[in-house]
């Protein structure tokens, strides 16, 4: 974990970012190149993306700090300090796909086969960016310590689970005493603690555990210390690639490109991706007593499962009437 490729003085150049201007440059390239092919005009489609890019970045943190409110309304200066970290994805999504219909409106282009030439570069960005998440140690899992019946009930209760187990263990919240904490748990027997009537144990449950050094006081290090955690942004960044291929198989296609297949299984893939990464996720926002995330990622998946069948149902009512052969005379007629 190393959170900048190059620092002179106070500048840094952060590979977070370095991780986003990747994934837009590939995006133009290939989208455009793309465009192209199929009779579209390679400036305005790029023109489209970056506007799309602006706003979806610009979602993503006034998304964040709408769930934040009890933190950014007592320190409203912190509002527009993304630097500090603060992009939540379902925000850049929703604001992002706005800006992009409305564009594609005034251009009087087709919003299905804008969406369908971009989403698998949505996809693949989404995975770039997962590993500058990795770099600046955030967007991280909880401890591989905690017992997989804990961290897949469907109720967000890791945090009253966490905070029952230090205090029962008498262990202060602070980078230190965890660090000291996992290594007296990896040393020796298993701690047990009880939760709600359950005995659980404390101990290595997946040997792929991932520990942040205090060098750069990252997010993880800060909330658990020298813990192993569950490298949730390698989980979603293979995830993400693993459907961009599949996304990109389709959109090779030009018959697949306006007919929306491609951007309804994004929403899908995306929904169902987040959705499984977020149970291992110990940083989430919430709503109310649900992680945001899922009510967002159940919303993905059936905006994207609704677009595939209205697409379906229309191209079936289109083709009987394209199949329909016609006389000579007809013709004439």
């Amino acid at each position: 974990m190393h959170p900048y490729l190059l620092k002179i003085g106070s500048f840094e150049l952060r590979i977070y970012s370095l991780m986003i201007i990747a994934a837009v440059f590939i995006a133009l390239h290939f989208a455009s190149k793309r465009a192209q092919a199929i009779g579209l005009q390679p400036r305005l489609i790029e023109n489209g993306m970056i506007i799309t890019f602006i706003c979806g970045v610009l979602g993503a943190r006034l998304y964040y700090v709408v769930f934040n409110w009890s933190y950014f309304g007592s320190n409203p200066s912190e509002i527009l300090a993304v630097w500090h970290g603060g992009l939540a994805i379902h925000g850049g999504i929703i604001l992002g796909v706005l800006a992009g219909v409305i564009f594609c409106r005034r251009q009087k282009l087709s919003v299905l086969q804008i969406a369908d030439l971009l989403a698998p570069f949505m996809l693949l960005g989404q995975g770039i960016g997962r590993f500058g998440n990795f770099a600046n140690g955030e967007a991280h899992g909880v401890p591989t310590l905690i017992p997989p019946s804990v961290i897949f009930q469907m109720k967000p209760d890791f945090t009253g689970f966490w905070h029952n187990t230090l205090n029962q263990l008498n262990v202060s919240a602070n980078p230190s005493a965890l660090t000291q904490l996992y290594e007296s748990i990896a040393s020796s027997a298993p701690a047990q603690v009880l939760y709600r009537g359950k005995e659980y144990l404390l101990r290595e449950y997946v040997p792929w555990g991932i520990s942040f050094p205090p060098k750069y006081n990252s997010l993880t290090y800060q909330e658990f210390g020298s813990m192993p955690v569950h490298p949730t942004f390698f989980y979603e960044m293979i995830l993400n690639f693993i459907g961009a291929f599949v996304l990109l198989r389709l959109w090779r296609k030009d018959e697949n490109l306006g007919t929306g297949k491609v951007a309804s299984l994004y929403l899908v893939f995306y929904g169902l991706i987040r959705g499984f990464v977020t149970f291992f996720r110990a940083d989430d926002l919430m709503f109310g007593p649900i992680r945001a995330p899922h009510m967002a990622s159940l919303l993905l998946i059936a905006g994207g499962v609704a677009l595939y069948v209205l697409m379906k149902r229309r191209q079936r009512k289109v083709e009987p009437a394209e199949a329909v052969e016609y006389d000579d005379d007809d013709w004439i007629k």
